[in-house]
């Protein structure tokens, strides 16, 4: 009902009042209704409808020249300048020997970590050391470890996750331990089972070892026939028998 019309009005939600907007450029189309119209970008589309006498065919592009009081923004490269950093001698201030090969870092992994804010400024016997030795971690596991404080994000290969989980305990970054418990849950099967559930359990992960005994009992035959599980009997017995209980 009613006339077709050609006004055009936007809505400000700031201040829910309507208010016309002035079409600049070629020749505005013709009065009509049941037009479609659809917004795309910094353009409203509208095809078709019916001016009261004729069906109308044209196709209008409304462009509200939002770009023409706007700049392109070029994509923020904080990640990867800061992964750059990851043993990069260049500016280091600190050097770790992982393996008897040096991994060269900066000082301000202490603003991420809290072991290495206790071994660099607790006083230390590493505080006053030009370079300082770690053990019990191997080299690509460190540099992975690294990757993960210097940008808040680290490829994880399946085939890496349960070391560098460990890693994560030992140097108590608990969100890339629960990043990796989550790879490990991803991709845990009968045959790996039992070996998850030792790691989750001698790293104190209680989510991932409620988990892992969860799968176990619940595939219990095959599980038990593998020779993770096997291993896990030599290792600790105490974890059969929890399992042999909880059956």
């Amino acid at each position: 009902t009613g006339s077709a019309m050609n006004d055009f009005h936007e809505l400000r939600l700031d201040t829910r009042k309507w208010s016309p907007v002035q079409a600049m450029g070629a020749k505005a189309p013709g009065h009509r209704f049941c037009h479609v119209a659809c917004v795309h970008g910094d353009s409203m589309y509208v095809f078709g409808g019916y001016d009261g006498s004729n069906r109308l065919n044209d196709f209008v592009e409304f462009h509200f020249g939002l770009n023409l009081l706007a700049c392109d923004i070029p994509p923020s490269s904080l990640v990867q300048d800061l992964r750059s950093l990851v043993n990069n001698e260049e500016m280091s201030d600190i050097v770790f020997m992982v393996e008897d090969q040096p991994v060269y870092a900066h000082k301000i992994l202490c603003m991420r970590c809290t072991y290495f804010r206790a071994m660099l400024t607790g006083g230390m016997s590493e505080t006053r050391a030009s370079e300082i030795v770690l053990q019990d971690v191997r080299h690509p596991i460190f540099l992975a470890l690294l990757e993960y404080l210097y940008t808040d994000q680290c490829e994880i290969p399946l085939d890496i996750a349960m070391e560098l989980f460990q890693a994560a305990d030992q140097f108590g970054v608990e969100r890339l331990k629960k990043i990796c418990e989550s790879k490990m849950l991803a991709s845990i099967n009968v045959e790996n089972a039992a070996t998850i559930f030792h790691a989750a359990d001698v790293h104190n992960a209680k989510s991932l070892r409620e988990k892992c005994l969860n799968f176990v009992l619940a595939n219990f035959d095959p599980v038990t026939k593998s020779a993770s599980f096997e291993e896990m009997g030599r290792t600790n017995v105490e974890l059969v028998f929890e399992i042999l209980q909880k059956r």
